[in-house]
């Protein structure tokens, strides 16, 4: 089960999927579901908005960039290949992995030199 689905990728790309295209995505949705839920196991049985929202940027950031460049300059011709891109690879971001952690839930806080507040 993936945590995505290929009309999820065509949607955010903004145009339907050639078949080239369609041969890889389908690939990358399931190393990128493999690799949220291998970090993420809660996902498996409870797959969210940002799960979906997530895979699609993993396998997005792999089709909108095949050859993995991460800069380019124009005079004197140069590139630089992103060194995650360069092995072929989706992968998770750390900004990524930190949307999918669960918030964290405190019961107050404590401030230092703040002032008191009576109830």
């Amino acid at each position: 089960m993936a945590l995505a689905t290929l009309a999820d990728i065509a949607d955010r790309l903004g145009r339907d999927l050639t078949a080239e295209e369609t041969r890889r995505a389908t690939a990358n949705l399931a190393d990128a579901t493999a690799l949220i839920l291998g970090r993420f196991p809660q996902y498996a049985s409870a797959p969210t908005d940002v799960c979906t929202k997530v895979c699609c940027a993993m396998v997005l950031r792999v089709l909108t960039n095949p050859d993995g460049k991460r800069q380019e300059t124009i005079d004197d011709y140069s590139y630089t290949i992103d060194s995650s891109r360069s092995r072929g690879e989706v992968y998770l971001s750390d900004d990524e992995a930190d949307e999918l952690r669960p918030p964290v839930k405190r019961a107050f806080s404590i401030v230092p030199g703040a002032p008191c507040e009576e109830p």
